[in-house]
């Protein structure tokens, strides 16, 4: 992981690679898994269980929602005894929404090609 400290900027900012900012959003595009990253980002963290009795759905879809989440690195999950309490990544949100400008502002436009 490489952070780099721009002039003037006291805040440290993480190298996000295409890859891993592409695999962020796909995960986020998603509703439910948005909704989830938006009701465990409010509560600051919550059990599985928690996370499941927000949402009408069952428990597998809810695993597989987290782990897409999780494989993202948009959540980090402790464990305790029994129980995984699973809390938003805040530091690798903050870097893809300051990063997301520069990589679309960043370059010139490329003409399209006609064919």
């Amino acid at each position: 992981m490489h952070r780099s400290v721009s002039m003037g900027e006291a805040q440290l900012e993480r190298d996000v690679s295409d890859r891993e900012l592409i695999r962020a959003l796909k995960a986020i595009a998603d509703p439910t898994r948005f909704r989830m990253l938006q009701e465990i980002a409010e509560a600051g963290e919550l059990s599985c269980g928690d996370v499941a009795d927000r949402f009408d759905v069952s428990q597998p879809t809810i695993s597989h929602h987290l782990k897409i989440l999780m494989d993202a690195g948009l959540l980090v999950q402790r464990t305790e005894g029994r129980h995984h309490y699973t809390s938003v990544d805040r530091a690798l949100v903050a870097d893809l929404v300051a990063v997301l400008p520069k990589r679309l502002g960043a370059s010139t436009p490329r003409k399209r090609r006609r064919g």
